[in-house]
């Protein structure tokens, strides 16, 4: 029986992009951004990474484990719709911090869809940058020139090309902490299990690229 298991795991084909399901976005040949806020982790002090330590309610995205953005989750889908329709070259992120403060923390380039569902489609990044601790929002409105990032919002689009460079700018000219944002991610996913017994509802595991595979054979996409 474990060999049968076994065998059937390793029938999974690789699902990384750019393999099948996944297709090339088409980006628009001008700047459009959309910018995503996503609810942070208060037990994460200085990384601002996903609440992923939420008993009831583990986010999942961004989900920087794969660079995808909506395959393990259903939210924002119009958002995800629109990237893929109209090209979106850049995704940006914030998050609060723990005091409530809305922080810039990142974005994704995004370089692959598949649709998951008649009309709703999952993002993958072809590049990544995120940094520690983030920017908040409200002191950045200056060097924006005015343009109202701190106002509320949980996601947008963005078509000032010079708002979008200067985001952009922000977050290239500071140490990329990609890597430690997936090892504070993995530390309090390990402290959910340790507390709860799952990670993610009935999960006892994180998120990689096998289990995505598991779930796109179990939607038909493979």
């Amino acid at each position: 029986m474990r060999e049968k298991l076994n065998k059937q795991k390793s029938s999974i084909p690789d699902v990384r992009p750019p393999n099948p399901p996944w297709q090339p976005l088409k980006q628009s040949q001008t700047n459009i951004a959309t910018i995503s806020f996503y609810q942070g982790d208060s037990r994460s002090p200085v990384i601002p990474i996903r609440d992923v330590s939420n008993r009831n309610d583990a986010k999942h995205d961004p989900n920087l484990e794969t660079l995808t953005y909506g395959l393990f989750s259903h939210c924002f889908e119009k958002e995800r719709k629109g990237i893929v329709e109209k090209g979106v070259t850049t995704q940006f992120f914030c998050t609060t911090r723990a005091n409530s403060t809305r922080v810039l923390t990142g974005y994704y380039r995004p370089t692959w869809f598949c649709e998951i569902n008649d009309g709703d489609f999952a993002i993958a990044a072809g590049t990544a940058r995120f940094v520690s601790p983030g920017y908040v929002l409200g002191d950045i409105v200056s060097y924006l020139e005015g343009y109202p990032i701190d106002r509320r919002f949980y996601w947008k689009y963005i078509e000032d090309e010079k708002v979008i460079k200067r985001l952009k700018l922000l977050i290239d000219c500071v140490p990329d902490a990609t890597a430690q944002y997936i090892e504070e991610i993995h530390r309090l996913e390990n402290f959910s299990l340790e507390k709860y017994g799952h990670m993610y509802y009935d999960r006892s595991a994180g998120f990689s690229w096998e289990y995505a595979g598991e779930l796109m054979r179990k939607w038909g996409l493979i």
